[in-house]
């Protein structure tokens, strides 16, 4: 006989949110270390086994939306955009959506401090 709790976890808490997806999902787990392994292949971390078996979305639709963003060359929207992406999508890479998307992000800033040095000299 096992007994089953469900315990609520969320992205924000790392790898007891992949663990939990793991458990919800992979059928008879004989034990914390088999979660980690994938088609024969030990995973480091469980959010790694969670994305190698398709449990976790992929970055390309909050990317794309982000890419339709930068057209409209308002950093200020594209930075809450951004935020609201993290808030609400949990992104797999948000590293790789930062340094995307950084330049575009921090256009305003940059031309802050441009016209600041200009007036300065």
């Amino acid at each position: 006989m096992s007994f089953y709790f469900n315990v609520a976890a969320n992205p924000t808490e790392g790898e007891r949110y992949y663990l939990r997806l793991l458990l919800n999902h992979v059928p008879g787990p004989t034990s914390f270390k088999n979660l980690l392994y994938v088609n024969g292949r030990r995973c480091e971390t469980f959010k790694e086994a969670a994305k190698e078996r398709g449990l976790l979305e992929s970055d390309n639709s909050t990317s794309e939306c982000l890419c339709e963003a930068v057209v409209f060359k308002i950093p200020l929207a594209l930075r809450n955009l951004f935020s609201t992406i993290l808030v609400h999508c949990n992104p797999t890479d948000v590293r790789t959506l930062w340094d995307t998307y950084y330049d575009d992000m921090s256009e305003d800033f940059k031309r802050i401090h441009e016209l600041l040095n200009f007036n300065a000299h």
